[in-house]
């Protein structure tokens, strides 16, 4: 057994036909949607690559961004992007080498910090095991799990009130849904997003991030679901397919629509539309144990629980004493440590 380091660029077809082989596997760590990412946030998309022989056992998918404090690595970097070791065949051994050759890899090359993002549908045992972390931040991954099709009438029963009210509250309000990737969709989700996320007073994504997903992501991998009403887009939300998960990343709603649930009534029909398309899971994304009321939100969608974990090495300590606002501007979409460290 031996581990090579390579740019994504370099390998992505070999990474890619091996991450599709695991089902557990999530459009994060696809040379497409790294790619998208190392450009936007200027960082470099790199792979460990586990191999007996001539077979490649496992991989690791990283992002490294060379800083004004110096190097930070995550696997993965944005927006909560779930990373570690991926395998097709489950060995313990080979995966806590490999987590361990991550952080010394890291650790060898002058990084500030280093963090593992666990996958919420795999064991999480080998990240405690292996990593040696100096903290660790949980999160709660909540899940649909999507029926068969053959099943697909069991879709409304398995949410709870007021969800099935809320769809048919769209319905009666005249809420139309469709699917689109034109420049006007785009339009509409990202001022649509600013609005919303500046209302709540959160950091928005940025334009660029939207505009790039054509040039990385296969069309097969991400949709715009859009809602309207009387003819204009009242709704929309973004979504990244891969394997057999779907990823519910970006929702917008025009605040003066919130009460027609139109946002409700695409979900349930991007749901249909997944399970037609032979999808299984239907990834919320994490939820900090703090925000109570986003965790209501999804888990009257029938969620089930799956904790995941960030698991961070510091390598210089110095890094405490550093404010939250100049980690988040001069590391942009890279998680350094829990912010509840600093000044610890």
């Amino acid at each position: 057994m031996f581990i090579e380091d390579h740019s994504v660029a370099a390998m992505a077809e070999a990474l890619d036909t091996f991450v599709i082989g695991s089902p557990t596997s999530l459009i994060y760590a696809t040379s497409g949607f790294m790619g998208l990412v190392a450009d936007h946030l200027e960082a470099q998309a790199r792979c460990l690559f586990c191999l007996e022989g001539e077979r490649v056992v496992a991989v690791l998918p990283y992002l490294v961004k060379e800083g004004y404090l110096g190097k930070v690595y995550n696997s993965l970097a944005y927006y909560g992007s779930n990373g570690g070791v991926i395998q097709v065949e489950r060995n313990d051994e080979v995966a806590g080498a490999l987590v361990e050759f991550f952080y010394q890899l890291a650790e060898r090359e002058g990084a500030v910090c280093a963090t593992l993002i666990s996958n919420p549908l795999e064991p999480f045992a080998v990240y405690e095991r292996h990593s040696k972390y100096d903290c660790r931040d949980e999160r709660i991954g909540q899940i649909t799990h999507l029926p068969a099709l053959a099943n697909i009438d069991e879709l409304m029963s398995s949410f709870s009130d007021p969800r099935p009210r809320n769809i048919r509250k769209a319905i009666k309000e005249g809420i139309t849904i469709r699917e689109g990737r034109s420049q006007a969709d785009v339009d509409f989700l990202f001022t649509t997003h600013v609005k919303n996320i500046t209302a709540i007073g959160g950091l928005s994504k940025q334009r660029s991030f939207f505009d790039a997903i054509p040039a990385f992501v296969d069309a097969q991998n991400w949709k715009i679901f859009v809602a309207e009403k009387d003819g204009q887009p009242v709704a929309a939300l973004l979504l990244f397919y891969h394997n057999r998960t779907v990823e519910y990343f970006t929702p917008v709603i025009v605040e003066s629509a919130r009460s027609t649930q139109a946002l409700a009534l695409i979900v349930y029909t991007a749901m249909q539309d997944a399970i037609a398309n032979g999808f299984a899971n239907w990834n919320w994304g994490g939820t900090w144990l703090s925000q109570g009321g986003v965790y209501d939100f999804k888990k009257k969608w029938g969620t089930t629980d799956y904790p995941y974990y960030y698991y961070t090495r510091i390598f210089d300590a110095s890094l405490k004493a550093r404010s939250r606002q100049e980690l988040l501007e001069g590391y942009q979409g890279f998680f350094l440590l829990p912010f509840s460290k600093l000044g610890a």
